[in-house]
């Protein structure tokens, strides 16, 4: 089923139909090798996890062993003599050892799940903006065209102003090497656009085209930074990664703890004697033997090696610990700078639309004095570049407004908007 959703939305992109931003992070998330590394080390670390299972079953051996001697006692008529039988051995107790490294290692597995997720949302992160980037530079395009057919249509006329000798020669060239520039400045945004559009096939591994990208719409939430941390203390991947591995090295402490125990064991054999190695019946003695034994072992000294594994893993615990904390603050931080970036780009988006407002009517009157010919062409070629400055910061604050957003959902790893 979902191949053929992917086979349906690469023909669908083929015949030039639009491609959402949820859709491109679908298809990354399942073309990405970095994803699928993860998943394969997660698959590895479950299956570790079920050996350390292992010791909560019995351990069942079969033995089979012949020999060749140069005397015959009373025990065996025959120099060549074979034996066959069974073990079966079962731990009562190692000091709760068993129980706390499957523990320990149910941790690990948890913490692989967390360091998928983060390589999940570092993917999803970097595909929002190479798609905001893309969505972005199609109005760079916009307004680098506007600029140039502005020039040129001022080129026009000052050109017929030169020909009936009202502007003298430098004023042309003035104009012709504003809208030579304006020319430069559309064919860079072009191939920036272009490199953006390769960045997120990259991504997708799929072909795309700029006009088939859904334009986002443009959310502008109410953000309070006390929430956000919350949730991002509660949800970060990062930080849930850690909490694992220092729950981890808790069930290692007492893991270790448990070699100060005794050990119990219950040990079952059987064995059965033959003659020779065909295991022929013995004619004076016992042919099989069956024997329950309940051994216990403890440890009295092993030159402090239990002790200083004791020892290195808290240590061990501690500096995880120190990990977490200072990872609190840098992920404080970011929170911190993403949100002034955000309600900057807030601010830097409303005066950019009062000041496109007053740049378009700046333009139109400083259009109509140049060719009534009171306004000199530099003045009017000012107010071309001020309107095109304008326009420019209205795409830039509100891109960013959205890329600030994105940030704060993979800072947070919380949904804020829909896009």
């Amino acid at each position: 089923m979902l191949r053929k959703y992917f086979i349906t939305l690469s023909l669908t992109l083929s015949f030039g139909y639009t491609l959402s931003l949820q859709e491109a992070i679908n298809l990354t998330l399942n073309a990405n090798h970095t994803i699928k590394e993860q998943e394969f080390l997660l698959q590895e670390s479950q299956y570790i996890q079920k050996t350390y299972q292992s010791p909560f079953y019995p351990s069942l051996n079969a033995v089979y062993s012949t020999d060749r001697t140069n005397r015959i006692s009373s025990q065996r008529s025959k120099k060549t003599s074979g034996n066959i039988g069974a073990n079966i051995q079962y731990n009562l107790f190692n000091g709760m050892s068993d129980y706390f490294n499957l523990a320990s290692y149910k941790s690990l597995t948890k913490a692989q799940e967390h360091q998928l997720q983060s390589t999940k949302e570092d993917i999803i992160l970097l595909v929002k903006t190479a798609y905001i980037n893309i969505l972005r530079q199609k109005q760079n395009v916009i307004v680098a065209e506007q600029s140039k057919a502005l020039l040129e249509e001022q080129r026009r006329e000052s050109a017929e102003f030169y020909k009936v000798g009202l502007i003298p020669k430098n004023d042309l060239l003035e104009v012709e090497v504003n809208l030579n520039n304006a020319i430069q400045s559309l064919l860079s945004a072009k191939s920036n656009l272009a490199y953006y559009i390769r960045n997120l096939e990259r991504y997708t591994r799929t072909k795309i085209s700029a006009e088939n990208l859904i334009e986002l719409a443009l959310h502008r939430p109410l953000l309070e930074e006390q929430k956000l941390r919350t949730l991002m203390h509660q949800k970060r991947s990062e930080l849930l990664y850690l909490d694992s591995i220092i729950k981890s090295k808790e069930y290692l402490i007492q893991s270790a703890k448990g070699n100060f125990l005794p050990n119990v064991d219950i040990i079952g054999d059987y064995t059965y004697y033959g003659e020779d190695y065909k295991l022929s019946k013995r004619a004076n003695s016992y042919s099989d033997e069956t024997t329950l034994t309940l051994q216990v072992n403890l440890n009295l000294f092993n030159g402090f090696s239990d002790k200083y594994t004791l020892e290195s893993t808290k240590v061990n615990k501690l500096s995880f610990e120190s990990q977490r904390i200072d990872l609190i603050e840098e992920l404080d931080l970011q929170l911190f700078e993403a949100l002034e970036t955000y309600n900057l780009s807030l601010n830097a988006y409303k005066v950019a639309l009062t000041a496109l407002n007053q740049a378009e009517e700046n333009y139109r009157i400083s259009q109509n004095r140049y060719k009534e010919r009171i306004q000199s062409t530099s003045d009017f070629l000012d107010a071309e570049y001020l309107l095109t400055q304008a326009r420019s910061n209205v795409v830039l604050n509100r891109y960013a407004i959205l890329q600030a957003l994105a940030e704060i959902e993979r800072i947070t790893q919380t949904q804020q908007v829909n896009y």
